[in-house]
């Protein structure tokens, strides 16, 4: 595999082969599959703002802005390319209200339309790892090859393709904030930041790392260089939100970080996995704070750029040791991918890298029911009662009157989970921080002997 990308160009035979099997694995995947649940709600969405109303005028948007206007835009793109009919109600499927709160099935050309939309995110969010490794390491062959494991990872196909879900653009703006930092664009930096965390708020989570960053490399000028990534952050917020503070729904669009906590089904797992978050969460905070007092204090690195890129990956794997849903994850994909590259830790990453991959696979795959019915009432490759076989048999109790459904996500957050925490461990492991702590140890029980 590692000869195909040795030519001296980007576009090299090995690059556009990686181009040509990835753009046709998500073509594939969002012409035979999608995942209704949230897309159809979109489509009212778009169908609203195209009237002239707002975002928050109809209920069902329960995000800030930045996806809005992101949906408008699309809106846009369908009627250039003359996708017209979006989506149609099927009377067949309000039964299904309860789990997907939808009896309606959007188009073939709609999922398409939307699988292209996607396609150019991962693009981006590809070339930017390619652009990082490239920088830091100065060697295009391991960035072709980061390009490519970013670019061909089944989940990141899935998530945009199947899932239809836009997490591929919080990966893309939280890495181009990197990718800015490191080019000392301070400005475009904070903007792009805020940008990311305004869309989803988990990029959040490297707001120390990014600042201890700008403090180490900047030297006498890293309160400017704060200072200047701060007014990026601000106007792009500002800019972001002005049409919502001229509508008055400012809090309106906040209702993003209490609308998923208050759904669910009410069921035993439901609130475990509610009040859990409300533990662990708090502990994970704690462990970010540690590590950012290790960066500020401990960490000793010839090359700061290097340092940004460990200490990102090292926050955003905290950041996801609890399970988290397939979209929310991708967030992780790029650090993993760029460290990968650029610490040589391909080997040590591999097997805990395929099982995080594996679980978010097996989670998508607890909607495979409501993933078909495109199949059924478009293409007529699924007859219905078939349909309704599968349907039955995924919501069917298992063990201990747990559906399949529930039985594929707690199999696949187990996975998730034990990738994630696998690749914890190898990084800890290779920062030193694990023979710090054993050292140190080893110090104290010295200490009390001798005492």
């Amino acid at each position: 595999m590692v000869n195909i990308f040795d030519d001296g160009k980007f576009l090299c035979k090995g690059m556009i082969l990686v181009i040509i099997v990835g753009i046709a694995m998500r073509l594939f995947l969002g012409w035979i599959l999608e995942y209704n649940n949230d897309i159809t709600a979109w489509t009212m969405t778009i169908c609203n703002l195209q009237a002239g109303g707002d975002l928050y005028s109809m209920a069902g948007y329960y995000y800030t802005p930045v996806w809005g206007y992101m949906l408008a835009a699309f809106g846009e793109f369908m009627g250039l390319i003359g996708v017209d009919t979006w989506a149609q109600v099927f009377t067949e499927l309000l039964y299904t209200e309860d789990l997907t709160d939808e009896a309606a099935v959007t188009t073939v050309g709609f999922n398409m339309a939307l699988t292209v939309f996607y396609l150019v995110g991962d693009i981006l969010g590809a070339f930017a790892v390619y652009w990082l490794v490239k920088r830091v390491t100065g060697d295009m062959r391991k960035a072709k090859i980061g390009f490519a494991i970013y670019f061909l990872a089944i989940h990141l196909a899935m998530v945009g393709a199947v899932w239809g879900q836009f997490d591929t653009f919080s990966a893309l703006m939280a890495i181009l904030c990197i990718c800015l930092l490191v080019r000392g664009n301070h400005f475009l930096a904070g903007m792009m930041f805020s940008a990311a965390c305004l869309l989803k708020i988990f990029p959040a989570a490297l707001i120390l790392v990014l600042i201890i960053y700008i403090y180490r490399k900047g030297g006498d000028q890293w309160v400017r260089q704060l200072l200047m990534s701060v007014a990026g952050a601000a106007v792009m917020a500002a800019v972001l939100m002005l049409p919502l503070i001229m509508e008055g729904t400012v809090m309106d669009s906040l209702t993003f970080l209490t609308a998923r906590a208050e759904g669910g089904s009410g069921d035993v797992g439901d609130l475990i996995l509610k009040y859990s978050m409300l533990i662990i969460y708090p502990i994970l905070g704690v462990f970010e704070l540690i590590l950012a007092w290790f960066y500020l204090k401990r960490y000793k690195c010839e090359d700061e750029d290097k340092g940004l890129l460990w200490f990102s990956l090292m926050a955003m794997l905290l950041l996801f040791l609890y399970p988290s849903t397939p979209q929310y994850i991708l967030l992780l994909l790029p650090f993993v991918v760029v460290a990968m590259m650029v610490f040589d830790m391909r080997k040590a990453m591999a097997k805990p890298f395929i099982l995080m991959v594996a679980g978010n696979v097996i989670l998508m795959l607890t909607c495979l029911s409501m993933t078909t019915v495109t199949n059924v009432f478009y293409m007529d490759m699924i007859s219905f009662e078939d349909w309704q076989g599968l349907d039955e048999f995924v919501r069917k109790p298992l063990i201990l009157g747990l559906s399949i459904s529930r039985v594929l996500a707690i199999v696949g957050s187990a996975i998730q989970t034990a990738g994630v925490g696998w690749m914890t461990l190898v990084a800890l492991d290779r920062m030193g921080a694990i023979q710090w702590v054993r050292e140190r140890k080893q110090r104290k029980a010295a200490a009390q002997q001798d005492g």
